[in-house]
C-alpha cells in the first residue's frame, strides 16, 4: 500500500507543481495571449511543427549511427520508434532520465543490443548533445557581445550556463573514457544500485558475476568508440542540426505571433528555458521552461503575451504531439516485438541483452523496471532473482 501511495505521490507532486507555474504565468495574460493566438499565422506554425518532427528524425539518426559504431544492426525504422517512445517518456515522467533510458534498453534489448551498448550509446550521445549544446550557447553569447558590448547581467548568465553545461559534459566524458576513474566509479555505482535494490525490493543483491559481465561489455563499447572515430564527424553533424531543428520550432513559433529576433537572442532565450528542463520533478521542466523562456525575452524587449504564447506552442509541436503520437508508436513497437521470433537461440558465449524476450510477463508490462539485475547469463538463459 505504502509503496503504491508513493507511485501516486511521484506523479501527481509534479503535476500539481506544474500546473500551479503554468496557471500563475497564464491567468495574468490571458485575454492578451488569446487575441496573440488570434493573429497567429498558420504557416509558420506549420513549419514549426515540421521543425519538431525533424529534430526526432535526427535524434533516432544519432542513435542507430551510434549503434552501427558500436557494431549492433538495427534497422532504422524500430530505432527511430525506440527513440521516440523513450524520448517521450524522459519528458514525462520525472525520473532524471532513468524511465526513458530503462524504456530504451529493454526494447533495444529484444533486437539483440547488449546492455553495455546501450549504456555506451547513451553516454556518447549525451556527452555530445551537451558538448555541442555548450558550443551554441557561447556563439550565441558572443554574436551578442559583439552586437552590444556589456558585461551585464545576460553576459554573466550566458557565461554561467556555458560553464555549467561543459562542466557536466567534460565530468562525464571523464568518468566514462578514463579506465581508472571509470573501473572505480562502476563499482562504486554497482555497490549503491544493490544497496537501492535491496532497500525497495528486498531481493538480494545482483551477482557479481553480471556486473563483470557488463563491464566486460562496456569496456568493449569504449574501445569501439575509439577504434571506429569514423563516425564521430556524421554524428556530430546529427547532434548539431538535432539542435537547430530544435531552436527553429521555437523561432518559427514566435514568427508565428508575429515576432521576429536575432540568432543571438534565440539561443540565449532558447538555453535558459533548456536548463530549465533538467529539473527533475518536475516532467520536461513543464512551467519552468516556460517561466524561464517567458522572463528571459521579456528581458529583450518581447511583448510577455507573446513570449508565453511562443513558449506554449514550442510546448506543445516539441513535446506534446510527439507524446500522443508515441503512444501509437508505443502500441506498434509492442506488437512488432512480440511478433518476433520468440524462441531463437542467443549465440553461445555471446552476452545479449535480447534474453530480456524471456523475462516474465510483469517485466513485460512494465519496461522502466528493468535494470541491470536482468542481464542474462552467456548461455542465454536468466538468473532469476530470489527473495532472502
Amino acid at each position: 500500500m505504502f509503496k503504491s501511495l508513493r507511485k501516486q505521490l511521484s506523479v501527481i507532486i509534479p503535476v500539481i507543481l506544474a500546473s500551479a507555474i503554468l496557471v500563475w504565468l497564464i491567468y495574468p495574460n490571458y485575454d492578451s495571449m488569446v487575441e496573440v493566438l488570434r493573429n497567429s499565422q498558420p504557416v509558420w506554425l506549420a513549419v514549426s511543427l515540421a521543425c519538431a518532427a525533424g529534430s526526432y528524425i535526427f535524434m533516432s539518426l544519432m542513435l542507430w549511427d551510434v549503434l552501427r559504431l558500436l557494431k549492433n544492426r538495427v534497422n532504422f525504422i524500430p530505432t527511430a520508434a525506440i527513440t521516440l517512445v523513450s524520448t517521450v517518456i524522459n519528458y514525462f515522467v520525472s525520473s532524471a532520465g532513468v524511465s526513458g533510458f530503462a524504456t530504451r534498453v529493454f526494447y533495444l534489448g529484444r533486437y539483440g543490443v547488449p546492455y553495455g551498448s546501450c549504456v555506451t550509446s547513451s553516454v556518447v550521445i549525451t556527452v555530445l548533445i551537451y558538448v555541442s549544446l555548450a558550443a551554441i550557447v557561447a556563439g550565441g553569447s558572443l554574436l551578442q557581445f559583439i552586437q552590444a558590448p556589456s558585461f551585464g547581467r545576460s553576459f554573466w548568465e550566458s557565461v554561467l550556463g556555458v560553464a555549467a553545461v561543459l562542466s557536466f559534459a567534460s565530468i562525464l566524458t571523464v568518468l566514462f573514457f578514463n579506465d581508472r576513474l571509470r573501473f572505480r566509479w562502476c563499482r562504486k555505482i554497482y555497490m549503491l544500485v544493490n544497496i537501492f535494490v535491496y532497500f525497495f525490493s528486498r531481493r538480494r543483491f545482483i551477482p557479481y558475476e553480471k556486473f563483470k559481465i557488463f563491464e566486460e561489455q562496456l569496456d568493449n563499447g569504449i574501445a569501439m568508440v575509439h577504434a571506429r572515430t569514423e563516425y564521430l564527424p556524421r554524428l556530430i553533424i546529427y547532434v548539431f542540426a538535432d539542435w537547430i531543428c530544435n531552436m527553429l520550432v521555437l523561432y518559427y513559433a514566435f514568427r508565428a505571433v508575429g515576432v521576429s529576433m536575432s540568432i543571438s537572442s534565440l539561443i540565449i532565450g532558447f538555453a535558459v528555458g533548456m536548463i530549465m528542463t533538467v529539473i527533475p520533478i518536475l516532467p520536461g521542466g513543464l512551467g519552468a521552461m516556460e517561466a524561464a523562456m517567458t522572463a528571459s525575452f521579456s528581458r529583450m524587449g518581447i511583448d510577455t503575451a507573446s513570449a508565453i504564447t511562443a513558449s506554449l506552442i514550442f510546448r506543445i509541436f516539441y513535446y506534446i504531439v510527439p507524446g500522443v503520437i508515441s503512444i501509437f508508436v508505443y502500441w506498434l513497437l509492442k506488437s512488432s516485438v512480440t511478433a518476433k521470433n520468440l524462441s531463437s537461440a542467443v549465440p553461445a558465449g555471446e552476452m545479449s541483452a535480447s534474453g530480456v524476450m524471456m523475462c516474465s510477463s510483469a517485466a513485460e508490462k512494465s519496461p522502466e523496471k528493468y535494470t541491470m539485475s536482468h542481464v542474462m547469463r552467456s548461455d542465454g538463459k536468466e538468473e532469476s532473482d530470489r527473495k532472502n
